[in-house]
C-alpha cells in the first residue's frame, strides 16, 4: 500500500514592486476625466477595462527592472537590425472596448 501525504506549503508574501488601488464600477467618461486632470506627467500608471479602474504607483524595484529590460530589448533590436519605436509614456485608449492603458 502506498501512502501520500499533503504537505502544506507556507505562504510565500513576495514584495510588488509598486504599489495598486483598484477601484470598481467606475464610468468610462469618469476614467477620461482622471486622466485629463492628472495629465501626462505622473508617477501613476492608470488602467482602465470595463469599470474596473487600477492606479499604479511604480517603485524603485519596478523601475530598475523596467529599466534592464529596456535596455535588452535595444540592444536585441540593434543587433538584429530592427527597427525600434519606443511608446513608453503613450496611453492606449480603445472607447469602443471600455478598455485603456498606460504602460507601466
Amino acid at each position: 500500500m502506498v501512502s501520500s501525504k499533503t504537505l502544506a506549503s507556507p505562504t510565500l508574501q513576495i514584495p510588488l514592486a509598486e504599489k495598486r488601488v483598484t477601484l470598481h464600477n467606475i464610468s468610462w467618461d469618469a476614467y477620461e476625466m482622471l486622466l485629463k486632470a492628472l495629465g501626462d506627467n505622473r508617477g501613476a500608471k492608470l488602467t482602465y477595462h470595463h469599470g474596473t479602474l487600477e492606479i499604479m504607483t511604480p517603485l524603485e524595484e519596478h523601475e530598475n527592472s523596467s529599466s534592464i529590460l529596456d535596455d535588452y530589448v535595444k540592444i536585441l533590436t540593434e543587433e538584429e537590425d530592427l527597427t525600434l519605436k519606443s511608446m513608453q509614456s503613450t496611453t492606449l485608449n480603445r472607447p469602443e472596448l471600455k478598455a485603456g492603458g498606460e504602460p507601466g
